[in-house]
Order: C-alpha cells, then structure tokens, then sequence
C-alpha cells in the first residue's frame, strides 16, 4: 500500500508541474492577452494597415494556389 501512495505522489507532482509549465508558457506567448484591447486594435487602424492586411492575404493564396498546381504538375 505504502508503494501505491507513493506512486500517486510522484504522478500528481509531475502532472501538476507539468500543467503549471503549460500554464507559464501559455502566458509568455500572449495567450491571455486581453481580447478587447485587440478588437479596440482594429477600430484605430488606418485604411493603409488594413489594405497592408489585404495584399498579404492575396500573396498568400496566391503563393499556396502556385505550390498546389507545382503540386499537381509534379505528380503528372
């Protein structure tokens, strides 16, 4: 019995270690960053950042439109 409680001793330690470092990398990667502060971002964008925004996007479709068909062109 006693090697039970020890087991489930050293399994919680490592469980709840483990949940806390999620926990402290999740916070230093801006998971818990405050969402209004972001979407208040947005209402103060120029019309510049957001037509920055809309080229990006495009390149990107654009560039995984391109390795799709070198994709299918490859396969061929």
């Amino acid at each position: 019995m006693n090697s039970v409680l020890k087991l489930e001793l050293i399994v919680g330690l490592f469980a709840s270690f483990t949940m806390l470092a999620i926990v402290i990398w999740s916070i230093k990667k801006g998971d818990f960053d405050d969402s209004k502060r972001m979407m208040d971002g947005m209402l103060f964008d120029s019309e510049e950042d957001l037509q920055d925004a809309v080229n990006r996007e495009k390149k990107q479709k654009a560039l995984k439109e391109k390795k799709l068909k070198d994709i299918k062109n490859s396969k061929e």
